[in-house]
């Protein structure tokens, strides 16, 4: 074979198999491969292949279908897409296989709400939950709309649609719990539609802001007597508990049909005010109450009446002597009446129309102070009473209450009132003194170690007196102690005495601090602590010190014992004589010193004396003899 024709056989091959290859892979390309847009809008879309081998290329769907012979491009194009179902798809017809290649465009065709509102009831009570239903009208696609519900910028519910696949327009009505608080008052919420198309910012409307304005509101509470007196000014009050916003209530009070009191945008929920009946006729009371457009209302029947006030008679009475109390009536009475005495709330005697009731006592000390009351009662649809008290006034002499020892310890500084409450018992109540040597004595006075004794506790009325006794030791800390030396000197293997004294109430306790030594011995007698110290040692040097203490404080004296050898004293002395004798010696020595190098020692030669008293030998004159030192 031709070296030509085997380079085209080659070829050829290696064509064929490039063909068959590519052609067995279906190549459908859509641009733009997913579509968004909106009802009504125009469409274009491009489908193309790659392959070679095409018969025909084109687009099935239920609106401008398209069918290119021979082309390896087919352009789906609508000026209006105005059906929701259009489902394009793009086909390709090949020569070899696949012989058909088809393709599904993504397209998303969507509707903006028709109209987003908010609907909530027209009274939504705090504390109770409520539903706020947000409204979407005619929006499509279902399955990318969110609806959110906004309290100000604070998201409160979200809803979303994804399972919902249908591609026509729905209406969707999504409520959401809420339960407003008095702090929502005011706020403002707002129900907002959302289409997630694809990426970047969802489209978005939103309905108009709803503002919330909730109520507490509950029946209204009218209190009222059920009997009321003639002529005598009467309270009724109704009261609106936990109203919001209470600047919004509105409140009638009427009596018998009358309106009597009208008012509104008050702080305080409630009205008081005063009525009064002139007869004994039933009246009826109401009270309604109105907040915005809810109104309630609340009635009481009331009922007059007659009764005249009650007088107690009564006066005091020596103890152990007879006593009288009158309870009687004055003015009109009512038949079905009746009074009555009780003693601390039990009764001793009843009676009926206007007989006075009358109780004959015997005062006994025990009486004294307990509750006797006088007592009137009219039976209406509610019993009505009217009462006047007092108390027994039963008079005796004091007695003291208090237990008081026979003595007491006290410290100075302190008071007689501090430590000693008198409780004493008495009608009428009895005086109490304090007493010392006859003489009063104020209690509250600061006790000195010197006030120490016998007191008296006087209490006295009208009647007679009571009297207690109670001697008083005033107590203080240790002071002055002894000794006042502060360093005592001992030989060594001399005996030292020596004592710690101090003045105190009660006598005060000694404690010492030394240096260990078996030669050591203390003893107390007297209030005299003794330190003896026999045969003194080295270890006896050191500082002694006493304690004297009682329940009251404390003082300390510290004292230094110096304990010096026996030698020391004749060594000292030794020493002062030889600083004493040196001295002496070298002044001696000194002086002989002097005597034999000044005045000196001469051997006189030549002449004898002359007449001016020099000494002169052989007839010479003093000043003739040669001197000549020895």
């Amino acid at each position: 074979m031709e070296p030509g024709n085997l380079i085209t056989c080659v070829l050829a091959l290696l064509f064929s198999t490039t063909e068959s290859v590519s052609s067995a892979v279906c190549d459908v390309n859509i641009d733009p491969s997913r579509v968004v847009v909106r009802f009504g809008d125009p469409v274009t879309v491009n489908c193309s292949t790659t392959r070679e081998d095409v018969l025909e290329a084109g687009w099935e769907a239920s609106v401008s279908p398209v069918n290119e012979p021979n082309s390896k491009i087919a352009v789906w194009n609508v000026s209006s897409l105005t059906v929701w179902d259009a489902e394009p798809k793009c086909f390709i017809n090949y020569m070899n296989e696949p012989r058909q290649c088809v393709e599904k465009l993504d397209l998303v065709i969507y509707k903006y709400p028709e109209s987003v509102s908010l609907i909530a009831p027209d009274f939504m009570k705090i504390g109770e939950e409520s539903n706020i239903t947000c409204q979407v009208l005619d929006v499509a696609p279902a399955r990318y709309l969110s609806v959110k519900l906004y309290k100000g910028d604070e998201q409160l519910g979200n809803r979303s649609f994804t399972h919902n696949s249908t591609r026509f327009p729905v209406n969707e009505s999504i409520p959401f719990p809420v339960t407003p608080t008095r702090a929502d008052n005011g706020a403002e919420y707002t129900c907002v539609a959302e289409l997630q198309l694809g990426p970047g910012e969802p489209i978005k409307n939103a309905s108009l802001p709803f503002r919330m304005l909730p109520i507490d509101f509950e029946q209204p509470i009218l209190t009222v007597s059920e009997n009321v007196e003639v002529n005598q000014s009467s309270t009724v009050r109704c009261e609106l508990k936990n109203a919001f916003p209470p600047e919004e209530v509105q409140v009638e009070l009427l009596i018998n049909n009358e309106i009597h009191t009208n008012r509104s945008n008050m702080d305080n929920v409630y009205v008081e005010e005063s009525f009064t009946l002139d007869s004994v006729e039933p009246a009826v009371i109401t009270c309604n109450v109105s907040l915005r457009s809810l109104s309630k209302s609340a009635s009481r029947n009331v009922q007059g009446y007659v009764l005249p006030e009650p007088t107690l008679h009564t006066e005091a009475v020596l103890v152990n002597h007879t006593g009288i109390v009158t309870c009687s009536v004055d003015g009109s009475f009512p038949a079905t009446a009746t009074q009555r005495l009780l003693l601390n709330g039990l009764l001793v005697i009843e009676t009926h129309n206007s007989t006075p009731a009358q109780y004959e006592f015997k005062a006994e000390k025990e009486l004294n102070g307990k509750m006797i009351t006088c007592e009137t009662e009219l039976k209406l649809a509610a019993t009505v009473k009217k009462k006047q008290s007092t108390t027994f006034n039963v008079l005796y002499p004091p007695t003291i209450k208090t237990h008081f020892p026979t003595s007491k310890d006290l410290k100075e500084g302190e008071t007689l009132s501090s430590h000693f409450d008198c409780e004493a018992e008495g009608n009428p109540p009895p005086k109490t003194v304090w007493l010392k040597d006859s003489k009063e004595f104020d209690s509250s006075k600061i006790l000195t170690r010197t006030d120490g004794g016998v007191y008296q506790l006087k209490t006295m009325n009208n009647y007679g007196s009571a009297v207690a006794t109670v001697t008083v030791t005033v107590g203080y800390e240790p002071s002055a102690i002894n000794p006042a030396e502060e360093s005592v000197p001992v030989l060594k293997g001399d005996s030292v005495v020596f004592n710690c004294t101090a003045d105190g109430i009660p006598a005060p306790t000694y404690t010492w601090k030394h240096p260990e030594a078996d030669n050591v011995k203390i003893t107390t007698k007297d209030s005299v602590s003794t330190v003896t110290i026999t045969g003194a040692s080295s270890s006896n040097h050191g500082v002694y010190e006493c304690q004297a203490w009682n329940i009251h404080g404390n003082s300390t004296r510290k004292v230094t014992v110096e304990v010096t050898d026996y030698l020391i004293p004749i060594i000292a002395g030794v020493v002062v004589l030889i600083v004493l004798v040196i001295p002496i010696l070298i002044m001696v020595l000194y002086y002989v010193y002097y005597k034999q190098h000044k005045t000196g020692e001469y051997n006189l030669k030549g002449k004898p004396s002359s007449a001016n008293g020099s000494v002169a030998h052989n007839g010479k004159a003093a000043d003739e003899i040669p001197l000549t030192q020895v």
